[in-house]
């Protein structure tokens, strides 16, 4: 008998393969998809020549590619990770990103016209009455969830608490003054929240002696704007300070009887009757009509305590505690008590003289030192530089004569600087009185015993106190809405009963208004600050450490450990959640390193073939390692590819794509090393182009898919989103490039030593010797035996193929023998088919019933302090502020003063607008319409009392009384229109308001002006934010002049607040709503958006289905282009395009019934998992069988590892 060798066999069979799969074709007996064969044929010979290639040049192509991806490595030296959650979420070229960008823009625009025009000089109004221009206030912007808006939220400290007690409000006060007395140290200097914070500039006062110092004054004393609850209390003047507090000393405050002795603060300090006091000796211009506007009256001196047993707690507050007379009472009482029973208080020593600071000697000099200058000035004159005078002779010499302040009648005295002897006061109140204060406290059950009913301490009613919201330091302009500021709400009829959370907002100022609030050389502030070296980077700097600081002292409050698991504050800055994304996008190297070392250990396991003692010449362990390894080196070559394509990273970067990336890799590796272990046993001569000819195709195809359905995802407009699909992308294009071209090379290096003899990891060891002579194998061990072959005759035209060995325990043995026969029976694959079309059935249902959703604490990682605020954020307020923006550019602001009102009252119709006592909060045009009416009735009245020339505007004193600054403003005002100034019959005639509420439009933008630099702490108020900035002006007594008119608004907004959002359904809704109107006044010629929060982060949802859709089409279309152009057979793809639709239908069904809400994060998800599912029926029709054999072909595309499920019947 002859015998045949193992080459010789495998020869005759791949001669009767060819032969049976050629002979019908070459005898015209053919049918089917001729196209499909020869296509197939031409992308396997490719395949099949670049297999022998790397065969033949391994180590060449192995080290060629090896460093092309170390060279695509050098991008990631300039990997920037994002953590700008605007630029995370907003999608760049979109309506969001240009209204996002609105102002920007248009100061570019502004900046290119003013270049152009430059050559053109301006008009000016008449010398004297053009001033330096004010600091403009440059609102925080929002930046990620509210940008300047600094929160904290105050939760119970145990299940059930009312945090409207007097333990809870307390509380909440110490926690404002923790804050506010929060400092960095930098440059030199401590910078506290009082510096940085966004707060209203000093009013401009007249020229005079106080005017200087009352500016310097103001500056110190101007509080922060904050919205807190406990400003519906005295003790909301706490936090305010100033800090230090300001101390005058006994000269000052016995000069002004109205200020308070020692240390004054908000909590002391009545600023009405100091104007009002001041205003009686000096003119203070135009600032005591802008209290009474603004509603400052006492500030926080006539609002109840929270504790009338404090202190502190002034005469003027309702339920003001007179601890002197509780004292006398206690003393009786305690005086007849035995000596074993009486009580003793502590004795306070009293606090020596304050001293006074350099403000208070600036303010003696300045007052007192005017009279000695007049007197040496009248002996000893020196002449002035001309066309030059001092700032503080023209000061002084703004007062017609000495009569205008009358100094003589200052205070209590009647000589100046002598006080009236005090009567003698009775020491034991000061003394005793915070003791018997302090004890009141601890034994309140004892109170009863020597003071009657009437005389008890009275507590107030907190929950009818702050029903409605409360008002900060002016009443009429600063109104907390208490859906802002209380959460958790329950109620008895329409007032407060309870609450369970408070919430604090207070704003930090931009970079730049912090800079040029110390730019001016304020050495009372921060004597040792550089102004030279001062910029607005320092003062980002700045403001960046604070806000660090103040989270960081916040998240480790004692109160938050006081019990394990309960937080009770909850902090958050703009710098919180950029801290955290920061954190959390960097990569990881522990996790990443141990994943890997996993996946390297489990494919080693699954290669491993054991022989004797050691692992067998056909074990492939160190292809599997060698895999795996250069796997995570495509990867990093393909993020520093993709880093130089300017693909920013994120989280989603260094914490998804890597493992996303390995798997996937991994998936068709593990393809190539299952087919490796067949071709090795039946193929002798060029090994790896035949791997590629059987494997390639189906590596091609669904590598070519998953690239697709990656790139789909782009559809959606999240530029987070966009760059993880992109960046998923990239890495499995390199991945591709590895499986074909360098890991078939690498496979090509170990087959040399499987050829040579050696052990898998065992290269040292002495190679095995193999028989001259071969026979078929029948397992895949090492062990070859000669085995006598029949002659070629006697070759059955049945293929015989390679066996493995399959137990069943395995996989392969669980598929061979069980799943796959049990496809094959018509019961199984009819219930296989019923339940397919009921989950189809269910999975419509539950998209029917999906809702959109995503809390901004989801977006968060778990278990940090952010995601945390949000979660109490999200469950007990459901507050928003919101801007609707004027497009100045477009608009004719003077002449469409009514259509912008309409726009106001038609956004304010929404149930989602919070009103204060059923009105909407003022803005700027509002607020300037109130100020030009008060104008109009002073001037009026002066007018008629023949003060002011009704034809040239100049003032006249008529029975020793100057006329009013209001008149003074408005006369100039009225006589200014554009570029004229002319008074011949406006002045008397001309309102500045009509009697339909509109502003005069010819003078529109000259009043502007006027309002902006006299009534500058209400323009901060407004939040009006315009661009361009009007030009500065001041008033100037006698000297009547053009009143300068600003440039037309290119931009300006009206703020709102809206509540009720509760969740994503509702904030779409009121997305729906509010651009409807926005729109609608669009298309009646008043062009604007809206701006907020809400619309930054939830604008996408407005297209999320339709985005959605178009992804799923694009990658059923991918599918369907994919599989035509390599099998060129549209029926298999239509089939595989058919597999999308209903795993589409099924995966977004399921997340409906679970409740997986449906937002752009769980949409990709989806994306991507339809574009990886389709890779089992992929697989099925990538090889040229016939109907015959589907289910062994749906067996051959389950085993390999990586794809441990498989698809439907076929």
């Amino acid at each position: 008998m002859k015998v045949h060798s193992i080459e010789d066999d495998r020869v005759r069979r791949r001669n009767i393969r060819q032969n049976e799969q050629a002979g019908p074709i070459t005898r015209g007996a053919a049918q089917g998809n001729r196209v499909a064969l020869y296509s197939r044929a031409f992308f396997q010979l490719w395949l099949f020549r670049i297999g022998c290639f790397v065969q033949r040049f391994a180590w060449s192509v192995t080290i060629a590619s090896i460093l092309f991806y170390g060279i695509c490595c050098w991008g990631l030296k300039d990997v920037t990770i994002e953590t700008d959650i605007v630029k995370l979420w907003v999608s760049q070229g979109g309506r969001l990103n240009e209204e996002l960008n609105y102002l920007s823009n248009v100061q570019i625009r502004n900046i290119q016209r003013r270049k152009r025009e430059a050559p053109v000089k301006p008009v000016n109004a008449k010398k004297g009455h053009q001033a330096p221009r004010r600091r403009v206030v440059e609102l925080p912007k929002e930046n990620g969830l509210g940008g300047g808006f600094q929160v904290v939220i105050q939760t119970p400290s145990f299940t059930g608490e009312n945090v409207l007690s007097k333990d809870s409000l307390l509380r909440h006060v110490k926690l404002m003054q923790e804050i506010a007395d929060y400092h960095v140290d930098l440059y030199g200097e401590k910078w506290r929240l009082s510096d940085i914070c966004f707060k209203p500039p000093s009013p401009s006062f007249n020229s005079g002696p106080l005017a200087q110092v009352m500016t310097k004054m103001l500056d110190k004393i101007i509080p922060c704007i904050w919205i807190t609850p406990i400003d519906c209390f005295w003790e909301g003047a706490k936090p305010l300070g100033p800090n230090p507090p300001l101390s005058l000393g006994e000269e000052i405050t016995s000069f002004l009887s109205s200020l308070p002795e020692g240390n004054i603060t908000w909590k002391n300090l009545n600023p009405t009757t100091v104007i009002q006091e001041v205003g009686q000796l000096f003119d203070m211009g135009p600032i005591g009509n802008f209290f009474e506007r603004a509603g400052i009256d006492g500030a926080y001196l006539d609002r109840p305590c929270i504790d009338p047993l404090d202190n502190e707690c002034p005469k003027l507050a309702p339920n003001y505690f007179d601890r002197c007379v509780a004292l006398k009472k206690f003393q009786e009482w305690n005086m007849a008590k035995s000596p074993e029973e009486k009580i003793t208080l502590e004795k306070k020593e009293l606090p020596k003289k304050a001293t006074t600071d350099g403000l208070a000697e600036t303010l003696l000099s300045d007052i007192f030192g005017k009279k000695r200058k007049k007197r040496e000035d009248a002996t000893t004159t020196t002449e002035a530089p001309k066309g030059k005078k001092d700032d503080k002779v023209e000061d002084y010499y703004a007062y017609e004569e000495d009569t205008d302040y009358k100094v003589d009648s200052i205070g209590n005295s009647t000589k100046l600087g002598k006080k009236k002897p005090k009567a003698p006061v009775d020491k034991s109140c000061d003394e005793y009185g915070s003791s018997l204060l302090e004890w009141m406290r601890k034994n309140p059950d004892r109170l009863g015993e020597f003071l009657s009913e009437k005389e008890m301490p009275v507590y107030p009613d907190y929950g009818k106190i702050m029903t409605g919201g409360c008002k900060g330091f002016g009443k009429k302009i600063m109104q907390w809405p208490e859906d802002l500021i209380i959460g958790g709400i329950k109620r008895d009829d329409s007032r407060l009963q309870s609450a369970e959370a408070l919430q604090s907002v207070f704003l930090v100022a931009s970079p730049f208004d912090v800079y040029l609030r110390f730019k001016e050389d304020k050495a009372d502030l921060h004597p040792t600050l550089n102004k030279r070296r001062w910029s607005p980077a320092m003062a980002h700097n700045i403001i960046v450490s604070w806000q660090r600081s103040y989270t960081k002292q916040l998240y480790g409050h004692k109160a938050n450990f006081e019990t394990e698991g309960v937080r009770v504050f909850h902090p958050l800055a703009s710098t919180s959640i950029a801290d955290m994304l920061e954190e959390f996008s960097q990569f990881n190297y522990f996790i990443i390193i141990m994943g890997y070392v996993l996946m390297v250990i489990y494919a080693g396991f699954t290669q491993a073939r054991i022989e004797g003692r050691w692992l067998a010449i056909q074990s492939n362990v160190a292809l599997a390692i060698v895999g795996v390894i250069i796997v995570t080196f495509c990867s990093i070559s393909g993020l520093g590819f993709s880093t130089l394509l300017g693909i920013n990273f994120n989280a989603a970067t260094t914490q998804v794509v890597p493992f996303l990336s390995l798997g996937l890799g991994i998936d068709d590796m593990f393809l190539l090393l299952h087919n490796y272990d067949e071709i090795i046993n039946t193929v002798h001569r060029n090994e790896m182009g035949i791997l590629l000819k059987e494997t390639g195709m189906s590596i091609m195809v669904t590598s070519t898919n998953n690239i697709l359905s990656f790139i789909s995802g782009i559809v959606l407009p999240i530029p987070a989103l966009r760059s993880f699909c992109s960046q998923t992308a990239i890495l499995l294009a390199f991945n591709l490039i590895f499986l074909v071209f360098i890991y078939p090379a690498i496979i090509g290096i170990d087959l040399r030593r499987q050829r040579a003899g050696m052990r898998d990891l065992g290269y040292c060891s002495r190679r095995k010797k193999i028989p001259t002579t071969g026979s078929v194998p029948n397992s895949v061990s090492s062990k070859v035996q000669l085995t006598s072959m029949p002659s070629s005759a006697e070759i059955t035209p049945e293929i015989e193929e390679f066996h493995r060995n399959q137990p069943w325990y395995t996989v392969g043995g669980f598929l061979t023998n069980h799943y796959i026969p049990s496809l094959k029976k018509k019961v199984v694959k009819f219930i296989v088919l019923t339940t397919t079309l009921v989950a189809v059935i269910a999975s419509l249902i539950g998209m029917y019933y999906s809702t959109l959703g995503l809390e901004l604490a989801d977006v968060l990682p778990e278990d940090t302090p952010p995601a945390a605020f949000l979660r109490a954020r999200e469950k007990y307020f459901s507050f928003y502020p919101m801007f609707a923006v004027l497009r100045g550019d477009e608009i004719d602001i003077p002449r469409q003063q009514r259509m912008i009102e309409d726009y106001r009252s038609e956004l304010g119709k929404s149930k989602y607008m919070i009103k204060a006592e059923g009105e909407l909060q003022p803005y700027w045009m509002s607020m300037m319409r109130t100020w030009l009416k008060s104008l109009d009735v002073s001037l009026e009245k002066e007018i008629a009392a023949g003060r002011i020339d009704p034809l040239t505007a100049k003032t006249a004193k008529k029975n020793g009384t100057k006329p009013a600054p209001e008149a003074i403003i408005a006369s100039h005002l009225v006589c200014s229109y554009g570029t004229t100034f002319n008074c011949s019959g406006r002045l008397g005639s001309l309102k500045m308001v009509d009697t339909d509420d509109v502003i005069n439009p010819e003078g529109f933008y000259n009043y502007l002006t006027g309002w902006y630099n006299v009534d500058n702490m209400m323009y901060y108020v407004s939040q009006a934010s315009f661009f361009p900035a009007p030009p500065g002006w001041e008033v100037s007594e006698g000297k009547p002049g053009l009143v300068p008119p600003a440039e037309p608004l290119l931009y300006s907004q009206i703020p709102f607040y809206q509540n009720d959002l509760v969740d994503t359904p509702a904030i779409v809704k009121m997305i729906k709503e509010i651009r409807g109107i926005s729109e609608g006044f669009t298309e009646r010629g008043l062009p604007n958006f809206p701006s907020g929060i809400a619309f930054t982060f939830w604008e996408q949802y407005l297209s999320l289905r339709w985005n959605l859709f178009m992804a799923i089409c694009i990658i059923a279309f991918a599918v369907f282009a994919v599989i035509s152009l390599l099998m060129f057979n549209p029926w298999a793809a239509t089939l595989v395009m058919v597999i999308v639709v209903i795993t589409t239908i099924e995966l977004g069904g399921f997340m409906g019934i679970v409740g997986i809400k449906m937002n752009p994060i769980s949409a990709v998800t989806l994306i991507c998992a339809v574009g990886i599912g389709k890779l089992i029926p992929v697989r099925k029709l990538e090889k040229p069988y016939n109907f015959r054999r589907r289910i062994h072909r749906s067996r051959r595309a389950c085993i390999p590892h990586g794809a441990g499920h498989c698809g439907r019947a076929p």
